[in-house]
């Protein structure tokens, strides 16, 4: 009995793991989830770049000015003058030296520098009735002036107005100047009717200066001095005799305009730069 018993469990046994796969089955394979990239971000927008037009040109405001004198108007710098006397000077025809159309004169006050050989002052010509009173004077400085505002060289006189009984002894920082409306030179010099050193009693700085129109013409004389000339001209320099002083006066006149040259603006008083502003501010109103 145990016998064949034992033979039906062992058959069982078989038929039951002859349906157990031998293998196990592979995974279902599952796809990735797909990459996603970041979204694509487009490039800010811009605005074409607006066309601009170019800038117009404009004329530059004129100079501000606090002092008016019949056709003259000008700013003037309370630290050249604490104020001003304004004059018709009238015709005169005598001849000579002593002849002059009727013409405006401005006059400073508390300038600077006092007791000098000439006050300091600017004057307004017109030309038209000065050159039919001294037509050979005054066509020839107008001709002067105009070729040198025009980049002309530089002669042995440059020319100035009014007419003085002296002649011009040297120049030095010389340069074409600007003014409200016209144009004209600059420079210092000093007058005299023999050979007189050069001294800061008599130097003075002046503009001489036609209106673009020709109308008038405007001469600025002042005063001016620089510490390495003597106070007055007096003494011939380095204890020279008159005629030694004489003799040697070209080569003096060469080597004193080569220093007067080689000063800085702010070396005289007062400041070139300063006497150079007040020009430029000159307006005439006819």
């Amino acid at each position: 009995m145990k016998r064949p018993m034992i033979l039906l469990v062992c058959l069982a046994i078989l038929t039951f793991a002859c349906n157990i796969s031998t293998t196990a089955a592979p995974p279902t394979l599952t796809s990735a989830p797909p990459a996603t990239l970041p979204p694509a971000t487009q490039p800010p927008a811009t605005q074409p770049p607006t066309a601009t037009q170019p800038p117009v040109a404009t004329q530059p405001p004129a100079p501000q000015t606090n002092v008016t004198c019949n056709e003259l108007a000008l700013y003037l710098d309370p630290a050249l003058a604490s104020g001003y006397d304004c004059k018709t000077i009238p015709e005169a025809s005598g001849g000579g030296f002593d002849v002059n159309p009727k013409y405006t004169e401005l006059t400073l006050q508390g300038y600077p520098l006092s007791g000098r050989f000439f006050t300091p002052h600017i004057d307004v010509f017109p030309v038209q009735r000065f050159s039919e009173l001294a037509p050979d004077t005054v066509n020839h400085d107008v001709s002067t002036l105009q070729a040198l505002v025009s980049g002309g060289p530089v002669g042995d006189s440059l020319p100035l107005l009014p007419i003085f009984n002296a002649a011009q002894e040297f120049r030095a920082q010389y340069k074409v100047q600007q003014f409200a409306g016209g144009s004209g030179i600059r420079f210092i010099t000093q007058y005299a009717q023999f050979t007189d050193p050069i001294n800061n009693h008599e130097l003075f700085y002046t503009f001489q200066g036609l209106t673009a129109d020709g109308k008038y013409w405007i001469s600025a004389i002042l005063p001016i001095s620089n510490p390495i000339l003597p106070e007055n001209g007096d003494n011939p320099p380095n204890g020279q005799s008159p005629q030694e002083f004489s003799n040697n006066f070209p080569t003096y006149v060469t080597d004193i305009t080569n220093q007067l040259n080689s000063q800085t603006s702010e070396s005289f008083t007062p400041a070139i730069t300063a006497l150079d502003a007040l020009v430029a501010s000159i307006t005439i109103q006819p």
